[in-house]
């Protein structure tokens, strides 16, 4: 009989006493919880494990938390599809902004309210699970993995070089929309970056190139 898969949270998190009171709630509510005070710590537990969401604060010492998630969404591809919640006592615009814009899927404002992580963690998971479903199922008479119709949307944009959010203003969605729609476009067809979007694009024949080479 095959187990069930135990949610494994990452808490990357430089404060002792809300490290622990992440990890005990997180724990007791039956999460496989994984934790780490700074970011080098954290990239050494992402080399050996690859949870399925994490939690990092914002401001800690050495590599803050906006540039740990830069380098993860940058040189750690197989992570493409974990998303990433940014915890702050900063409830700043522009701190999220710079946070998306690395790379973080979601914000949460400390002191944490436990009911809105809980909600967080379920619509987490559930999208992951989503992408996970999606990229086992088998390619179509055609040998292409099947897109939705709005994933193709979204993979012509890119293949176009768009940006996400040109792509958002488009089709009247949130950049955060767009940036799941990448997940699981990125995860059904094993790509990891734009360029490989292009090509998968004109594989096909959603975009071709003009006379300089150049899609269009």
């Amino acid at each position: 009989m095959t187990m069930p898969h135990r949610v494994i949270i990452l808490c990357i998190e430089d404060e002792c006493d809300l490290r622990t009171e992440l990890a005990e709630e997180l724990g007791a509510s039956g999460y496989n919880v994984l934790t780490a005070s700074d970011g080098p710590s954290a990239l050494g537990i992402l080399s050996q494990q690859t949870p399925d969401l994490i939690f990092c604060d914002v401001m800690m010492p050495g590599l803050n938390g906006i540039d740990l998630i830069s380098e993860i969404r940058r040189f750690r591809p197989a992570l493409a599809a974990v998303p990433i919640v940014l915890l702050t006592a900063l409830a700043d615009r522009r701190d999220e902004l710079a946070g998306r814009q690395a790379g973080a899927d979601d914000y949460l404002v400390k002191p944490i309210d436990y009911d809105l992580l809980h909600a967080v963690i379920r619509n987490k998971v559930a999208l992951v699970e989503r992408i996970r479903t999606a990229a086992i199922a088998p390619p179509g008479p055609d040998g292409l993995i099947h897109l939705s119709r709005r994933e193709t949307e979204v993979l012509r944009e890119l293949g176009l070089g768009n940006r996400t959010r040109e792509i958002a203003a488009k089709f009247s969605l949130s950049e955060h929309t767009v940036s799941d729609y990448v997940k699981a476009i990125y995860s059904k067809l094993g790509i990891s970056s734009r360029a490989e979007a292009v090509r998968e694009a004109l594989r096909r024949q959603l975009i071709a190139l003009d006379r300089d080479g150049e899609p269009g």
